[in-house]
């Protein structure tokens, strides 16, 4: 089984990361210790579902929500 590499940006920084094959939206979070119920993954213009597989060379952007009455 080999890695998958992702560009990923967070917080307007853009790193490389990766993981094992065969991991999802919700793994990636997971590893950048951030919570899928306060960021929204996007690739391209589409909002990435945490359970999507993460493909080699996928370039993701993570967007913070916020929220609040």
């Amino acid at each position: 089984m080999s890695d998958v590499v992702l560009t990923v940006e967070v917080d307007r920084r853009t790193k490389d990361v990766r993981l094992p094959e065969g991991s999802t939206v919700q793994t990636m979070l997971d590893s950048l210790g951030l919570y899928p119920d306060a960021h929204i993954v996007v690739r391209g213009r589409t909002p990435v579902p945490v359970d999507s597989p993460l493909l080699d060379g996928d370039q993701l952007r993570i967007v913070k929500v916020a929220s609040g009455g």
